[in-house]
């Protein structure tokens, strides 16, 4: 009976293990990779570890087989944390956020949070972009690579880059994930090398743009491009740009103004009002 006990738990064991193995391929970032890991393995090994020693049965392996199990509680959490420490003190960020998450209660809680900060310099940035951000209308069907080669242009021109590196990083950027959040609305970004630069495109695509079968025709795009330093106000400008397309109306209102300038009051009133009302 304890060898059935005890190759039972083996065997669930491995799955976990297993599992873990799927989770460090699956996983985006060094995060998710060492929870998935640590979580697993833990009850991976400490499973077969158990099984090991029910089935051998009292007796020196089984006391072994224990103290392993004892030793694995208390190494992998900790190691799993030091490294998750190292990592975030070493500026590593977290990958990306998916659509589904991006989208849900839980993140726009935490959005809002970061957009409740006082920080006035970051305010009075937030509008200089909002007020000189590049607004690109396009008035014909286009796949991500057409829309890319038009934002890159703009891009490179305004902080200095090649445009053929700027496209090369945002084609980059949909091979890891499709940037299309909702079926109007794409938030492509990528990260440069350099200091202090960030910059904002618009884009109206009246007749959508092609990222993906399941976001054939995506009719608002907001592209960001900044250097590394720029993360925590990138995440302020994505924060309202996520709320500001969730207003009532925004996309009716988005593809009926009629010309640039009514789409950058479009979304510099938005953004205002989103501040006023969170503050």
């Amino acid at each position: 009976m304890n060898e059935y006990i005890g190759l039972g738990l083996i065997s669930i064991g491995l799955i976990y293990d297993i599992l873990a193995c799927f989770g460090l391929v699956r996983m985006p970032d060094i995060y998710t990779r060492l929870q998935t890991s640590t979580k697993a393995v833990t009850i991976g090994t400490s499973c077969i570890l158990i099984g090991a020693a029910v089935y051998a049965g009292p007796g020196t392996l089984a006391a072994k087989s224990l103290l392993c199990m004892v030793f694995v509680l208390l190494t992998n959490p900790t190691s799993a944390h030091v490294i998750a420490r190292a990592a975030h003190n070493s500026g590593i960020r977290v990958e990306r956020v998916t659509a589904d998450g991006l989208m849900g209660r839980e993140i726009e809680s935490e959005l809002q949070d970061i957009t409740r900060k006082k920080d006035e310099h970051h305010k009075d940035k937030i509008i200089k972009i909002v007020e000189t951000c590049s607004i690109i209308e396009i008035n014909h069907h286009v796949n991500k690579e057409g829309l890319f080669e038009l934002v890159s242009q703009q891009l490179g021109y305004k902080q200095n880059i090649s445009p053929d590196l700027i496209k090369s990083k945002l084609m980059d950027r949909e091979k890891e994930a499709v940037t299309a959040l909702k079926p109007d609305f794409a938030i492509p970004h990528i990260i440069i090398e350099g200091e202090g630069s960030f910059e904002l495109i618009a884009v109206r695509a009246k007749e959508g743009v092609f990222f993906s079968e399941d976001f054939p025709s995506v009719r608002s795009v907001f592209v960001m491009s900044g250097t590394q330093d720029q993360w925590n106000f990138y995440l302020k400008i994505l924060a309202l740009i996520v709320q500001l397309v969730r207003t009532e109306g925004f996309f009716d209102k988005w593809l009926e103004a009629s010309g640039k300038e009514e789409l950058r009051k479009l979304i510099l009133n938005g953004v205002l009002e989103i501040r006023e009302r969170i503050n």
